[in-house]
């Protein structure tokens, strides 16, 4: 009998540690101060936020953020993406977005196992995908060489393009390459394969791993 008391406190107190080392809150307390005057900036890698300071509010510990996508005008339920575990906090970035998508967002703010009830309720859509980029020509140049040429892209965040054949031998798209540099304009294919048919593709991209859309393909006969 003392073993399986002694198992039974055992298993509270593992259960009670679980609860309190847990994230997420188990009830909402009204009297707990909403999250108010919250503003966004806008990218296409996050969106920010800024709010109205709390730090004179002593009984809570920080701020959580809610998110909800919006699709075709629904919107779905919210759901939690982040917490700032300080009082004196004011900011937060969700970098967990996708280019071109829009977004509810709301905030609580927490103490212990409670939180208060949703403050303001803000929309954000992320900058769309960067332009396509202009494919100029695909040319044979040589026995198995072919040479890629593009416009570069006008954005300044772009850093490297992305370089992407297909031959008729299995007809599949195959990461061939990248290009470092926004300015940069060309591609050398020194092992294209030779008696196919290939077809090349490019897109821009950022630190961040955002692409551009997809632009047009040009195709060459190697031999």
């Amino acid at each position: 009998m003392r073993i399986l008391r002694l198992m039974n406190i055992s298993k509270i107190l593992i259960l009670t540690s679980l609860l309190f080392s847990s994230a997420n809150a188990l009830f909402t307390d009204p009297s707990l101060p909403k999250v108010r005057g919250v503003k966004s900036v806008v990218d296409r890698s996050g969106i920010g936020f800024e709010w109205q300071s709390l730090a004179n509010f002593k009984n809570i510990q920080g701020v959580y953020i809610y998110r909800a996508r919006i699709v075709k005008g629904k919107k779905g339920a919210f759901e939690k993406v982040g917490s700032v575990g300080s009082r004196y906090a004011t900011h937060y970035v969700d970098t967990t977005i996708k280019p071109g998508a829009k977004y509810l967002y709301t905030f609580t703010t927490f103490a212990g196992l409670s939180e208060s009830d949703y403050g303001d309720v803000i929309s954000a859509k992320s900058k769309p995908p960067y332009k396509a980029v202009k494919f100029v020509s695909a040319t044979l140049v040589d026995r198995g060489v072919v040479k890629l040429l593009w416009v570069p892209n006008s954005e300044p965040t772009v850093t490297e393009y992305l370089i992407q054949r297909k031959c008729s031998r299995d007809n599949k798209w195959h990461f061939l390459d990248r290009v470092k540099g926004r300015l940069y304009p060309e591609y050398i294919d020194s092992r294209a394969e030779r008696g196919y048919r290939c077809t090349y593709r490019v897109f821009a991209g950022d630190p961040f791993g955002n692409v551009s859309f997809m632009g047009k393909e040009l195709s060459v006969e190697v031999r």
